[in-house]
This record gives structure tokens, C-alpha cells and sequence, in this order.
């Protein structure tokens, strides 16, 4: 479990480097170094999703998926504890934590009181820059909605920051919820649902 773990985190991590968000996030940083801090981030990430949803990586390692069911997102602060996401600030950067936590409180909270109790959040799904245009978005988010539906969960949620993904997910079934420019990053945030049948 641990090695798929650092295999989803990485995987992530890389599909993440020139993020619209992260690079607010990690703005003034090297490449090299948001790289290495982005790795930090999501090992935690993955960790957590690990404990409280789900993590698929694909099996020739070229994508990764990360989701919540409904109660579980967002984490609490003892779910940050116990999975070991309370040690980001420390290391990644208070500045850059305090940046990524005021975006998404805001993009994730509008997510938050217009989503069914009885919703599974996709956290983050990323395939490496070789790989794109494979197919792994879609079987990685079938997988997903099958570990849902399992549940019973009824309804699939996702954000995005980056236009682009906003069409790959209305050709993979997502209908957009929301469009919002957050004021604390300036960036503009996507939410999008599909339904679980």
C-alpha cells in the first residue's frame, strides 16, 4: 500500500507542476523546487485519501486519482492529524499552506453547501504530460464512480483551476455547477457534478 502510495503522490505531483493554482501557491520557487514541495504535498494528499476514500493508479503508472466520499470532505482537523496532512505547513511553507487552504475554503466551500450529502468528491486525478490523451482520466473516473456506486453514493464532484479541463470533463460526463474567480488567489475555479447511476 505504501508504494502505490508514493507511486500515486508522485504521479500527481508531476501532473500538478504547471497547475494554474500551484503556481500561485508556489510562486517565486524554481521549477526544481516547486517540484520537490509539490512532492511533499501530495504524499500527504494521497496518505489521507488512503485513510478516508480512495487512490487508483493505473498500471502502467501514468495516471493517479485521489477521492473523498461526502463525509469525509472536506478534512477535519483530526483527519488532517491522524494522516499526517497537519505536517504540510511544515513542509511545504506556511505562506504557500495559507495560500492553498484560503483558495479552496472558498471553491471548495461553494462545492460544499450545494453537494448532496450523498456525494464522492474526486480530490485530484493526474496522468503524466506523456501519457495525455490515453484514456486514463476516463478509466481512472470509472473506477472512482464504481468505488462510489459501491457505497452508495448518488453523485460525483471535481473542481478544476485549468480551462482546459473543463472540456475533458463534459466529454467524460460532468455538467458545469459553477464558475467562480476566488478572491483570495485571483484564480478562477470550476466545479463540475456528474451523477452516480
Amino acid at each position: 500500500m505504501e508504494q502505490k502510495n508514493r507511486e500515486a503522490g508522485t504521479i500527481i505531483a508531476k501532473a500538478f507542476l504547471h497547475y494554474p493554482l500551484m503556481q500561485y501557491a508556489f510562486a517565486g520557487h524554481t521549477e526544481e523546487k516547486r517540484q520537490q514541495l509539490l512532492n511533499h504535498l501530495y504524499t500527504r494528499c494521497v496518505a489521507a485519501a488512503d485513510i478516508y476514500g480512495g487512490v487508483l493508479v493505473t498500471p502502467e503508472k501514468q495516471g493517479a486519482v485521489i477521492w473523498l466520499p461526502g463525509k469525509n470532505f472536506q478534512l477535519t482537523l483530526l483527519h488532517e492529524i491522524r494522516s499526517g496532512m497537519a505536517l504540510i505547513p511544515f513542509q511545504i511553507g506556511i505562506k504557500q499552506t495559507l495560500r492553498l487552504m484560503n483558495h479552496d475554503g472558498e471553491s471548495e466551500g461553494w462545492l460544499r453547501k450545494n453537494a448532496s450529502v450523498n456525494m464522492g468528491y474526486i480530490w485530484c486525478i493526474g496522468v503524466s504530460a506523456e501519457a495525455r490523451g490515453n484514456g486514463y482520466s476516463r478509466m481512472l473516473i470509472d473506477q472512482s464512480l464504481g468505488q462510489m456506486r459501491e457505497l452508495g453514493l448518488s453523485e460525483c464532484w471535481l473542481k478544476t483551476e485549468d480551462p482546459k479541463n473543463v472540456t475533458i470533463y463534459q466529454k467524460l460526463g460532468f455538467t458545469l455547477m459553477n464558475e467562480m474567480t476566488v478572491k483570495s488567489s485571483g484564480i478562477k475555479s470550476w466545479a463540475m457534478k456528474k451523477m452516480i447511476v
